[in-house]
């Protein structure tokens, strides 16, 4: 009979807990729908999850966000899965959604969590992802790890609070508590490097909560800790598996590794200090980080005074709670400051995200506490704690803002007609000007974005296979791509990716502030030359130095040269060689970019070659630079 009511015991729990977890999927449509970014808001770096959920190739690049080891891409690859199971293609709004009901299940989490605080940390948290100004637009962001790494760490978190609760022998059922509680940690882990060392943290509180409220004598606070530890260490070695494995894949594939600049940020860290410290204290959660900081100093207190079983055991649950969200938030902030990132990007309020989250919940606890804490209600606290949590939901709901009207945008009419007029024709332009209009636009049809040299390159697949397509539609006028020319005379040839492209339609489209104009693809079309020496060796800041090149005669040719890096700038020289050995004068080569062109003619003898030299150069501080990367010629 004992074991029949456990097992409805059990079975009721997780009732429960599913019912719980059915909560956030029926209100993500209208939280998400409330909280949606306006169409203008709309760019590159939110497009880039977007392309990696409509991906058909798996590859080890995928587990991260595009381009860069620091956002792990779990979820992504998760909806990916989905997407080629079901057919559902995911766009932005989609992956909005999902985000959306991700983090409201950390408030779930939450509420097994807290024990006797279950439904009040549950609503406040609810209150703080929803209601907090100062996080809310970066935790509804999919271009973001917020969402996704906040219901991780509270997973872990839960997993370590019941590791460090269940004292006891390692059977087969704590080994698979603890795997549980490790593979948490790791998902935490990969979405954000920072994750592991915040757990560290958490582990450390729930071994003393663990120890106050079960008087365990002995080393019972140091066993707990060191096995929540091992079991944090071990989800982060798992992921640096994984980031070893992305790196070696990278390198093998694309000749590069793509880590995130993470490095001391020597001799700015007092003015780093200054800037973090401005940014909390002109944020609207201040008073509640004020509060929490008090909170946090009184929960020591509490802590030590309960020891041994002595204090009511919903004080002990509640200092607990406050000490493990401050450490969360508070351990980050020297991060801001150390970190040369951080500085790098202005001290963006995103990063500040889990501190706004976790410090003004530490603060409302706080509050909560207090409240119940006072000799009119503290034979009440019960109440007091579910007013507290419905209260939190309340608020919820009321700063929630109305959804806005879902408008056409510029940029959604600019990628449908780009699509109809050139569907799988690559984009060529900047990061902000590729990367963009790709999302907007169907798997099969889409113009793959190809941002030019010199910029941030996500997909380097797509760039390599440039060379490879007849057409390539150009942005023009955007100061990302200054080889493209302004939007009145786009450049008549491009050198890009290793492609010649020559203008074919300076006026494809139009919109969204930029211009569009449609290029050929003149590199196999080039007539066959010998360059001496070759292009790729000759440097032409030497004194004297000259390239020749040869050619079968024809009356006119258009020579190419291409250096190696955009400086020391240059004027070089294209001198015709006649059939007859004849030399004519030499006329300067016009520039775009790190393509130097000139149009020769033959008067009488025809055309066998061009002899190249530089008039004038930069300095030679490097040597090195002053290479050219290759030659073309082009003609009848």
């Amino acid at each position: 009979m004992r074991g029949t009511f456990a097992a409805d015991s059990v079975a009721g729990r997780w009732v429960r807990l599913l019912a719980l977890a059915c909560l956030p999927v029926l209100t993500a449509p209208w939280i998400s729908r409330a909280l949606f970014p306006r169409p203008s808001a709309f760019n590159s770096d939110l497009a880039i999850p977007v392309l990696m959920t409509r991906a058909r190739e798996w590859s080890l690049f995928d587990v991260y966000y595009w381009g860069q080891d620091r956002l792990g891409a779990w979820h992504l690859l998760l909806m990916r899965a989905a997407s080629q199971f079901s057919g559902h293609t995911f766009d932005y709004a989609a992956l909005h959604l999902v985000g959306t009901a991700w983090v409201l299940l950390s408030a779930v989490v939450m509420a097994r969590l807290a024990g006797v605080w279950g439904w009040a940390a549950s609503g406040l948290m609810a209150a703080v992802l929803v209601g907090n100004h100062d996080s809310r637009r970066w935790l509804f962001d999919a271009a973001h790890p917020y969402a996704w790494q906040i219901t991780g760490l509270m997973l872990a978190w839960w997993g370590l609070r019941t590791l460090a609760d269940r004292a006891g022998p390692a059977g087969a059922g704590r080994w698979r508590l603890r795997g549980a509680t490790g593979f948490a940690v790791f998902l935490a882990q990969w979405t954000s490097p920072l994750s592991g060392p915040l757990l560290l943290l958490v582990a450390g509180v729930e071994a003393i909560r663990a120890h106050v409220l079960n008087a365990q004598p002995g080393r019972f606070v140091l066993r707990r800790w060191v096995e929540g530890w091992l079991v944090v260490g071990a989800g982060m070695a798992a992921e640096r598996v994984l980031r070893a494995a992305f790196d070696l894949y990278s390198h093998a594939r694309f000749g590069q590794y793509y880590h995130t600049g993470l490095v001391l940020d020597r001799g700015h860290l007092t003015d780093n200090a200054r800037q973090v410290a401005t940014k909390l204290a002109t944020s609207g959660s201040m008073p509640l980080l004020v509060v929490a900081t008090a909170g946090a100093l009184a929960a020591l207190v509490v802590l030590w005074r309960a020891r041994g079983g002595r204090g009511p055991v919903w004080r002990v649950e509640a200092a607990a709670l406050v000490l493990a969200c401050w450490a969360i938030a508070a351990a980050q902030l020297p991060v801001f400051v150390l970190v040369r990132h951080v500085r790098i990007n202005l001290f963006s309020v995103r990063y500040f995200s889990l501190v706004f989250v976790f410090g003004t919940l530490a603060g409302l606890i706080t509050l909560v506490c207090l409240a119940a804490s006072l000799s009119t209600l503290s034979r009440q606290w019960r109440g007091v704690l579910a007013m507290a949590g419905a209260a939190g939901l309340a608020s919820a709901v009321l700063r929630l803002p109305p959804p806005s009207a879902a408008r056409p945008d510029a940029l959604m009419r600019v990628a449908s007609h780009l699509e109809a007029r050139a569907p799988g024709v690559p984009l060529l332009g900047g990061y902000w000007s590729t990367y963009v209009f790709a999302a907007f636009q169907k798997p099969e049809t889409m113009l793959p974005p190809v941002p030019c040299e010199g910029r941030l390159v996500r997909a380097p697949w797509w760039a390599r296979e440039l060379k490879r397509h007849r057409w390539v539609v150009v942005v023009g006028n955007t100061y990302e791509c200054p080889d493209a020319g302004p939007r009145a005379s786009p450049a008549p040839w491009i050198y890009q990716h290793g492609a010649l492209l020559r203008l074919a339609r300076p006026d494809l489209e139009g919109g969204a502030d930029v211009s569009f104009a449609l290029y050929e693809n003149a590199t196999a079309r080039a007539v066959a030359h010998v360059a001496q020496p070759a292009a790729d060796a000759w440097r032409y800041c030497d004194a004297g130095a000259a390239l020749r090149l040869s050619f079968p005669a024809r009356g006119t040719a258009q020579v190419m040269v291409a250096r190696a890096v955009r400086s020391p700038d240059a004027t070089l020289l294209a001198a015709p060689v006649f059939a007859d050995g004849s030399v004519g004068p030499a006329v300067p080569m016009s520039t775009t970019g790190r393509l130097h062109h000139a149009e020769l003619r033959a008067e009488g003898p025809r055309l066998v070659g061009a002899r190249i030299t530089v008039q004038r150069s930069a300095p030679k501080a490097d040597p090195l630079k002053c290479r050219t990367a290759t030659s073309f010629v082009v003609g009848e």
